[in-house]
């Protein structure tokens, strides 16, 4: 186990490093000061991210390459101040059987899109992100890449998305989880000022979201993107959440099952696949247009692993819960 109990600069003493970049052109009205997000192009195959944009020139920015963490690792934070600046943490090559929990994941390479992620899971299985606080991040908060992943918990953390960076002050980089198997579960999370991604999901995961409480989008803004394309074959099950001021709580073409109410229907199909009914989600204001379904095919692909799932509580408790129970120093 390594505690840490006071927050460590990883990259205060690192050397300043050069890339080409190019920032959107601003638009004509903002009701609000901001600075200009930063694509970077750190290697020559993102080239093409700045593609025909006048305003391409040379930026600094700090190595965020994250640290490597090997297998039967505990990372634990000490209090309500412990935590990493500048680097994030990287989950490869197989590795298993980690722990991060009540630490503050902030300030990688901020404004700077494709400066680093927080947390990246490429090819790892028992895994446990719990109680943590995320901030300020270049690009994804959490980021599962194309290797598999399976047994993933992400728990009773707190994405804070609030940026001087777009004009709406809200992070669009959050989630970027897109397995070719595996697992994932996100229970008791609060997401809160994004205005995308909030996740992206592909690949042929399955994917549960619990009791999590997702708060403020601008006004063109989206939580859930489930799919890409018709070669996915990914399965979301959507339930006992609370989306608080979200413009589109959920859409994408791949199959997902969520409700807002119990129907004679729903619960049939819930007891048969699950052994109990699934928990109604709840929005407020109600999305207009609502693109809320109930595809079979995610609830035949829960039914399978129904043993190890989580089992949600009311989505009325939610806002208050999360809320108090979210983030560091609450262990």
């Amino acid at each position: 186990m390594i505690e840490i109990d006071s927050t460590i600069d990883m990259v205060a003493d690192k050397p300043l490093l050069y890339a080409n970049g190019c920032t959107d052109a601003k638009p004509a009205t903002c009701s609000r000061p901001y600075k200009p997000e930063v694509m970077l192009i750190v290697s020559e195959n993102e080239a093409h991210r700045c593609a025909g944009n006048p305003t391409t020139k040379r930026y600094s920015y700090k190595d965020s390459t994250g640290l490597l963490v090997g297998s039967n690792k505990t990372i634990v934070g000490v209090g309500s101040k412990a935590g990493v600046k500048g680097l994030g943490f990287k989950l490869d090559k197989g590795v298993q059987n980690i722990i991060i929990r009540n630490l503050s994941i902030t300030d990688i390479n901020y404004g700077q899109v494709f400066g680093g992620d927080a947390i990246t899971i490429w090819g790892a299985s028992g895994v446990w992100i719990d109680h943590n606080y995320f901030a300020r991040i270049g690009r994804q908060m959490i980021v599962t890449g194309f290797g598999d992943v399976d047994k993933v918990t992400l728990s009773n953390n707190e994405f804070d998305g609030r940026t001087e960076y777009r004009c709406d002050g809200s992070h669009y980089w959050n989630f970027l989880l897109t397995a070719p198997t595996g697992r994932v579960t996100m229970a008791g999370n609060w997401i809160h000022d994004f205005s995308g991604r909030a996740p992206s999901l592909g690949g042929n995961a399955f994917y549960h979201f619990a009791n999590n409480l997702f708060e403020r989008t601008p006004s063109n803004g989206h939580a859930f993107e489930i799919g890409h394309g018709p070669e996915e074959k990914l399965n979301t099950l959507i339930e006992g959440n609370y989306f608080k001021s979200v413009n589109a709580p959920v859409g994408g073409p791949s199959p997902f099952f969520g409700l807002w109410k119990q129907t004679a229907a729903t619960r049939a199909l819930c007891t048969d696949a699950l052994g109990r009914l699934c928990s109604g989600n709840i929005a407020d204001p109600m999305p207009q247009p609502d693109a809320m379904r109930q595809d079979s095919a995610a609830l035949a692909a829960a039914k399978k692993i129904r043993s190890g799932m989580a089992k949600p509580y009311s989505a009325s408790s939610v806002e208050q819960s999360v809320r108090a129970n979210a983030g560091v120093g609450k262990i």
